[in-house]
């Protein structure tokens, strides 16, 4: 892990909307443990309740697979909301071929599963 990410102020914010518990459970605490704050929500409608009822993140880890509302529909969403459309977003997804549509949606980058942390880190440094 790079110094610069292992010394983020906690006041950055990432918000995971991913279904699967265990990835959830593992991006949660690669973050947490990388210094960021955390926020996991299981599909896209959950992130835009916490969203528009005033959570803040400046980064979004967004799964494009999931129930309810994917990440797609999320994507369409948040870009359509002024004051959630600047929030930086990292697509992380099992399906690779969907790299395209991912940063064709103006993704800032694209993770294919599994992910690897050092990866996933280096991203989210990226964008926050």
């Amino acid at each position: 892990m790079s110094e610069e990410v292992s010394h983020v102020p906690e006041s950055k914010k990432v918000l995971i909307v991913e279904d699967d518990p265990d990835s959830q459970e593992a991006f949660s605490a690669a973050i947490g443990d990388a210094g960021f704050g955390v926020v996991a929500v299981k599909d896209g409608r959950e992130a835009l309740t916490y969203l528009r009822g005033g959570g803040r993140a400046d980064a979004i880890l967004l799964d494009l697979m999931m129930p309810r509302m994917d990440g797609w529909q999320f994507r369409r969403r948040q870009l359509a909301d002024e004051k959630l459309a600047g929030i930086p977003v990292i697509v992380v997804s099992a399906a690779r071929i969907a790299r395209g549509s991912a940063l064709g949606f103006g993704a800032a980058t694209f993770l294919g599963k599994p992910v690897h942390f050092d990866d996933l880190l280096g991203a989210i440094a990226a964008v926050t």
